[in-house]
Order: structure tokens, then sequence, then C-alpha cells
């Protein structure tokens, strides 16, 4: 059932699932959105980017803050920060659809959808696809939110906030891409060839950065739980190190294949050199026993 515009009015009264927003922006089943006065520009980068790795992400993008007015050129990609918070019951979802307007002057922007318990303020991204530059100004309605019940029997675990991959909620119109949350419940080989089991990617509330939460597939003595920022979880290292027994250009490395014991062989690689260093230091004293032996 998508709910009409009176509906949308009630919900925002009694349940506040929209804050910040004009009230004459309601129209007959939907709510319109605006765009706020802050927007994100990606980057040019003239290296493949490494979707895995968070510094590498979080540090692609440009934030302006708009004054005015910003001119968006042809063939632009923006993300813009909206205007409304978004705060969904746990029976209802909502989509957002461009405004048709926008779309008629080429101007792209994507359709999102919004779980059951998602709070946050969203940013979406705006493509200009025309030949022509438009200028663009904060408050400029850009979509617009439509309401829909969902059907009785949601479990707690199925809503948006309390799934392990729930890495937008509460975000402040700050968030673009979180894609390398993609990587919970997968298993990462450290250089130094052991393998890791990431649980999850929590949040630190101090410094508000990403921690990945991992536990070694191998029996330990000290803890079989740990944490690391995520950027030095993903960070490159030198392929030249010594004990970089893999010979990978990343601290962990997302792997399917667990076969290799890299720990293994290094050590059997070490006892066969230090068996090999005995022989020669053996040989060498009963070089020079025979050599005095003589005089």
């Amino acid at each position: 059932m998508i709910f009409n515009g009176n509906d949308i009015k009630k919900l925002i009264e009694e349940k506040e699932i929209i804050k910040n927003y004009d009230g004459n922006f309601i129209g007959s089943a939907s709510c319109d959105i605006s765009m706020s006065s802050t927007i994100f520009k990606i980057k040019k980068s003239f290296n493949p980017i490494d979707l895995s790795n968070p510094e590498v992400i979080d540090n692609m993008y440009e934030k302006i803050e708009i004054k005015d007015q910003y001119i968006f050129k042809s063939q632009e990609c923006i993300f813009v920060a909206l205007n409304e918070k978004i705060k969904m019951p746990t029976n209802i979802v909502a989509h957002i659809r461009p405004r048709t307007s926008l779309s008629r002057l080429g101007i792209i922007i994507n359709y999102q959808h919004i779980n059951a318990g998602y709070e946050g303020v969203l940013t979406l991204s705006m493509y200009n696809s025309s030949p022509n530059s438009y200028i663009i100004k904060p408050g400029m309605r850009i979509g617009q939110i439509v309401f829909e019940e969902i059907t009785d029997g949601i479990t707690d675990d199925l809503v948006y906030g309390n799934e392990a991959l729930s890495v937008y909620q509460n975000e402040d119109g700050s968030v673009c891409s979180r894609i390398y949350y993609d990587y919970i419940g997968k298993v990462f080989r450290h250089f130094k060839g052991n393998y890791y089991y990431i649980e999850n990617i929590s949040l630190d509330s101090e410094t508000k950065e990403d921690v990945v939460v991992y536990r070694p597939l191998y029996a330990r003595d000290d803890s079989m739980l740990w944490t690391r920022p995520a950027k030095m979880f993903f960070s490159d290292i030198d392929v030249n190190r010594k004990d970089n027994l893999t010979g990978q250009k990343h601290r962990f490395e997302l792997v399917e294949d667990l076969s290799e014991d890299y720990v293994k062989k290094n050590k059997e690689k070490e006892e066969k050199a230090k068996a090999i260093e005995e022989d020669k230091k053996e040989k060498k004293e009963k070089k020079g026993f025979f050599k005095n032996k003589k005089k």
C-alpha cells in the first residue's frame, strides 16, 4: 500500500519520518526532496582504484560547500547531500525517484531504495548527460519520496539498523561509498602467510574511523578476536619486504584458496637454510682441524 499525502503528513507528525522538510513539498502520494549546500566531486585518478582500500575511497571525493549556486557542467557527476533527514519506521520502506522536470533536461538522479529502520541524511548522485551547463542552487527540488507499507511479520534482524551490513545507518550526508564493507564474512591473507576471517567492520566511538574486527583461522594463545583500523588493514606494503612471505601488495588480501601454507613453507625453507649453514660450518671446522693436524 502506497501512502497518500495526508498519511505522509500524519507519519511526519507522529513518527517524524522526515525532518527539515518543506510543508509545500507534500503531494498526492509523495514528498519532494531537495539538495543541501553540500556536494561532493570525484577526483580524477590516473591509476586504477582499489575498491577494497578505504583510505583511497575516502580520499577520492572533494567536498564543496555551495554559497549561492553551482555550475553543473556537461558530462559531470556529483553527489549531493539532502536537506531532509529520513527516519523510517520498521514497517515502512520508501523509494526516491528523480524529478521528471530534471530528467527532461538530461539531469539523471539515481533511484534510491530506503530500507525499513533506516535513519540518516542520504547522498544522491546527479549526472548531467546533456551538452549544456546548468546553474543549481541549495534548496532546489531534485526528486520525491514514495512511502510504502510492507507486509506483517518482519523480524528485528531484518530491520536495516540491525543488519550486519547496515553501513549507511545514521549517515550525516558526508558518506559517499563504503563498498569495502562487502568484505565482511570473507577470508583475507596476511602478508606473513596466515589467514583471517573478517567478522565485521565497526566504527570507533572516538575517531569515527572504520575498524575491522577479524579472527585468525589458526590457533593462538593470546586472543582469537582482533581489531585494526580499516585504513591500516587494507593498506599497501612493499612487495620486497623480507618478511613478505606471499609477495603481495597489501597488508591483507582477499583470497579464496586457503590450501597454500606459507608459514609452514617458510619454516621448512628456514630449517633447510639453517641445515646448509650448519653443514658448511661443520665442513669448515673439519677442514681447519685436518689443516692444523698436518702442521
